[in-house]
């Protein structure tokens, strides 16, 4: 699913960022990882975990080379959201300037419709996410 440019993602990213400074408290833990798309390391993109019991607020942290930090997660059942941007090319905007059109590498079960759980305990998770599917950067 195009995104519409490189502002909106970074917009998306740091207000996932800032959601995560919400409630600090004694009990936060550290979630931690790798993430790969078939095999490979996700140069950049954005993990975000969701309380699944739908109380208290999300917490996000940036993927930068395969490997994310997520600092002051509040514990217990998480929703797992990965999105994982690559550059689809240029795009003419409605004023003639140009902006880099992106997507999303990872499959629609990984984005907001994503159903995977990870269980954060206080004493901090490392949690690897080994992707795989078919690669919207190849063409057909």
């Amino acid at each position: 699913m195009p995104l519409v440019g490189s502002e909106t993602v970074l917009a998306i990213a740091l207000a996932f960022l800032g959601a995560g400074v919400a409630g600090c408290g004694p009990s936060l833990a550290r979630v931690s990882g790798t993430v790969t798309f078939n095999g490979e390391p996700v140069s950049k993109g954005t993990v975000t975990l969701v309380p699944a019991d739908g109380r208290g607020s999300a917490s996000g942290g940036l993927i930068e080379n395969g490997r994310y930090a997520i600092k002051k997660v509040q514990p217990g059942e998480k929703i797992v959201q990965l999105v994982a941007t690559y550059p689809m090319g240029p795009q003419k905007d409605d004023d003639g300037s140009e902006s880099v059109l992106y997507g999303d590498l990872m499959p629609a079960a990984w984005g907001r419709a994503s159903e995977q759980k990870v269980t954060v305990v206080a004493a901090g998770v490392t949690k690897d996410f080994a992707i795989e599917g078919p690669d919207p950067r190849q063409k057909k």
